[in-house]
């Protein structure tokens, strides 16, 4: 997956502000007003882009970002940030109060709304949501900015965070886009959890097909993970997860799809010997005629094909 880096290390520590700084990008110089510390200064950050979300890793100490209402207007940047923290702390200020998040504890954010940052030995993510995208889920998401979550209440988006940042280097940009979409159900869920919003019926069920997702990278090599086992492990009715995947792929075909593209790396790597049989039982697939025929379908020719292929192709780079 495409990615942006930068980092201060083997940078003189007196030049290691100003080297930031000069970046447009992670400094946010156009968006963000910066102060030069007094103390320790160091970042190391990495972004990706997953589908209309942008995900940005850093770890960094000595930085204080303020949003100003001016730069609100100049700029138009418009989106809606989750801050997961990691490690260390951050802290800052709204138009209403002061916030503080340690580590394992999460951040909402409005872009649209002047806050003051700062960090301290912090490993932080920060989502960055299309306000568009929510406000269909969420109409109205007011009184958020400076909100801190913590406990239970934030665990499964760590969590969820924590696993996504040990798989994205190498997804590619359509699995990062499939990803995206797993963080924005985890934003939704986290919403709820506030008890100030309200969920549309569309933002449950967007909710619902992000657990199912997940369920499913779980347990596709389960033979018998059909959909009255994903509905009772999701505690709906198999009406609701119908509905729920009814505009697009469907349930059954996505756990298909999840099952052959497993097969397909497994088939394309040269030091992975199992017989075909073998990689079809692996994955889930509970007869290998069952796995041929989906394979045929979806991709236009055997596995023995692709396979051949797939390790000639490698083999000559």
């Amino acid at each position: 997956m495409r990615f942006q880096t930068f980092t201060t290390q083997g940078v003189a520590l007196k030049e290691r502000y100003e080297a930031w700084r000069e970046r447009a990008w992670p400094s946010m110089a156009k968006m963000m007003r910066t102060d030069k510390p007094s103390g320790e200064f160091y970042s190391h950050i990495r972004s990706y882009q997953l589908g209309s979300m942008v995900l940005q890793e850093a770890r960094m100490t000595g930085q204080t970002y303020t949003r100003t209402s001016q730069l609100i207007r100049s700029d138009g940047m418009d989106g809606i940030s989750l801050g997961v923290s990691l490690a260390g702390r951050v802290h800052g200020e709204t138009a209403v109060g002061s916030y503080k998040a340690g580590p394992n504890s999460v951040l909402f954010g409005d872009l649209s709304a002047p806050y003051t940052h700062n960090s301290t030995n912090a490993h932080y993510v920060t989502l960055v949501f299309n306000r568009k995208d929510i406000q269909r889920l969420v109409p109205h998401i007011d009184g958020l900015h400076g909100l801190v979550m913590t406990g239970k209440d934030a665990a499964p988006v760590v969590r969820q965070v924590t696993s996504l940042l040990q798989q994205l280097p190498d997804a590619s940009d359509e699995t990062g886009a499939h990803l995206g979409d797993g963080l924005t159900g985890a934003f939704l869920s986290l919403l709820n959890s506030t008890g100030t919003v309200s969920l549309s019926e569309e933002a449950h069920l967007s909710r619902l097909r992000t657990e199912v997702r997940w369920i499913i990278q779980q347990r596709f090599r389960e033979a018998d993970l059909d959909v009255a086992r994903i509905a009772a492990m999701s505690k709906v009715s198999r009406a609701t997860l119908y509905r729920a995947f009814s505009d697009g792929e469907g349930i059954s075909a996505y756990v298909t799809r999840v099952r052959l593209q497993m097969a397909t790396a497994a088939l394309a790597d040269s030091g992975d010997v199992r017989l075909i049989s073998e990689i079809a039982l692996s994955v889930g697939f509970d007869q290998v005629c069952n796995f041929n025929r989906a394979f045929r379908r979806i991709y236009g020719c055997t596995p023995r094909d692709w396979r051949h292929h797939s390790r000639t192709i490698g083999a000559a780079a």
